[in-house]
């Protein structure tokens, strides 16, 4: 029974290890870990902030375009913007990864580090407002790297959304999920968030008369499960 206990505790180490997450905020970016990390670039969400560390020794930073945007089936030509910088913001560097073959990844390499230094690290998507752009992305660091851990325990729906719903969207007002399982709005709504799927991050969320199941996409926000450009729930910048 212990041994099973432990392999459970282990099994949702794991998955939360290769969650998928990221910061909208400059001021607040999100903390990189080892290995691949994960994220969808979207033009009408945002660009999106990582840091990590660099320690005396060489390192290298990847970001990979995997899964440009796609419109009635047809990828389109994505360009994501990538921005190193330290934190003191006294030097940055500017690469693209692109959807044209052979251009999907940006590097960044370094050789000769001589002190621990806090690396920014910014994914911006197209500045494109009409139409949806972006895709997945793969975002990576390598070599003399330190990682700290992720300090926010909270589940991922716990958040700021600006509602798209269909529903007295335009009433509704800035929507705040809370830790508490409830859902407030700027204009006097209320509601409640419970989980249906943690894996897939799947919630049933009510407010007032209408009922939603909804799936969390980082980056997004709130998607209709299995549709992932029906928004309902975006996301907000800041």
């Amino acid at each position: 029974m212990e041994m099973r206990k432990l392999s459970v505790l282990f099994a949702l180490f794991l998955m939360a290890a290769g969650a998928s997450a990221q910061s909208l905020k400059p001021e607040s970016p999100y903390a990189m870990q080892a290995g691949i990390n994960q994220g969808t670039s979207d033009s009408l969400v945002g660009t999106h902030y990582w840091y990590f560390y660099v320690t005396p020794g060489s390192n290298r930073l990847t970001v990979r375009l995997k899964n440009p945007t796609t419109l009635y089936g047809s990828k389109l030509n994505t360009v994501l913007t990538v921005t190193v910088t330290d934190d003191k913001k006294t030097w940055k560097v500017t690469k693209i990864a692109t959807s044209k073959q052979n251009a999907s990844e940006a590097t960044f390499i370094s050789n000769k580090v001589e002190k621990k230094i806090k690396i920014i690290v910014s994914v911006a998507p197209p500045n494109q407002n009409l139409i949806r752009m972006g895709g997945d992305y793969e975002i990576e660091a390598t070599g003399d790297v330190h990682f700290d851990d992720v300090k926010n325990a909270a589940d991922p729906i716990v958040r700021t959304y600006d509602p798209k719903t269909m529903h007295y969207s335009d009433s509704y007002g800035a929507t705040k999920f809370l830790a508490d399982g409830t859902v407030q709005t700027s204009n006097g709504f209320s509601g409640t968030w419970k989980v249906f799927d943690r894996e897939n991050r799947i919630y049933t969320v009510v407010i007032g008369e209408f009922r939603y199941s909804l799936q969390y996409i980082p980056g997004y926000g709130l998607v209709r499960p299995g549709e992932p450009n029906m928004i309902e729930f975006q996301e907000l910048r800041r």
